[in-house]
């Protein structure tokens, strides 16, 4: 699935949310009056009586907070998981749904990560999908003189029309790696967390260096990931294949994205 033409992709830019963003107005200040003097008092001086401010009410005694007796929850921290380590048990009692390593190693590659958005494959050619605010940047940039594409929107009729886009890349997640063990062994001898820092970044290069030649090297679009996972109880390298060739074929107006 990771091999297309000219080791290209091929971009849509559509489907995006709009946000607005509402101002808040103020109202005309009032008139300003000047102050009238208060007419003269006709109590006599002798006759007015201290005014004594009744005493403020007592407080309530403070009462012992009881302790917190709510449990905590088995996904209190939310329902996203990596594709290595998803929750079966739970995809079978809540949803009836029994995924197999076929249909994550399917939903894995189908998913693209960008410089600043995810997309999808949306063909076995290459064609990819994204949001149309990941690719304002890349229609601007590919616009030529005396062009609204961000107003006007783009279409490419054929191959030869689309517009290479500079600077502009997606990763697909081609294999996932647990290295658990061996970055555990190299952590072992390390006492401080200082030591224990600088061991994981050497044990991580070293397995980056390694594993980028093992599936093809930098040449093939390589790029290796070793990433720890909850508070480093398991380490897993990530390999994605880089496709830096990408090409619009087209993108929504800004009146109908």
């Amino acid at each position: 699935m990771n091999r297309f033409r000219d080791s290209s992709l091929r971009l849509l830019a559509g489907c995006s949310l709009t946000f607005l963003v509402l101002g808040c107005g103020s109202a005309a200040n009032p008139p300003v009056t000047e102050p009238q003097p208060s007419p003269p008092s006709t109590i006599p001086a002798d006759s007015v009586q201290p005014v004594i401010p009744e005493p403020p009410p007592l407080a309530p005694p403070l009462r012992a907070v009881p302790e917190l007796t709510v449990p905590a929850g088995r996904f209190d921290n939310g329902k996203m998981w990596t594709f290595e380590y998803p929750p079966l048990d739970y995809f079978r009692e809540e949803y009836n749904f029994t995924p197999d390593k076929a249909w994550f190693e399917h939903a894995r590659l189908g998913a693209l990560r960008l410089s600043n958005c995810t997309a999808s494959f949306v063909s076995p050619s290459g064609l990819v999908m994204t949001n149309h605010h990941c690719a304002r940047e890349s229609v601007v940039a590919v616009s030529q003189e005396g062009e609204a594409l961000l107003d006007n929107g783009f279409y490419a009729p054929s191959l030869a029309e689309e517009r290479h886009v500079e600077d502009f890349y997606a990763d697909q997640l081609i294999g996932i790696v647990d290295v658990s063990a061996e970055v555990d062994a190299a952590l072992a001898a390390a006492f401080s967390d200082d030591a224990r820092a600088a061991a994981r970044e050497r044990v991580s290069e070293e397995i980056t260096t390694r594993m980028t030649e093992e599936w093809g090297g930098e040449e093939a679009g390589i790029e290796v990931e070793v990433i720890a996972l909850w508070n480093g109880a398991k380490t897993s390298a990530y390999v994605f294949k880089r496709y830096s060739n990408i090409k619009l074929v087209m993108a929504l107006s800004d009146e109908l994205a």
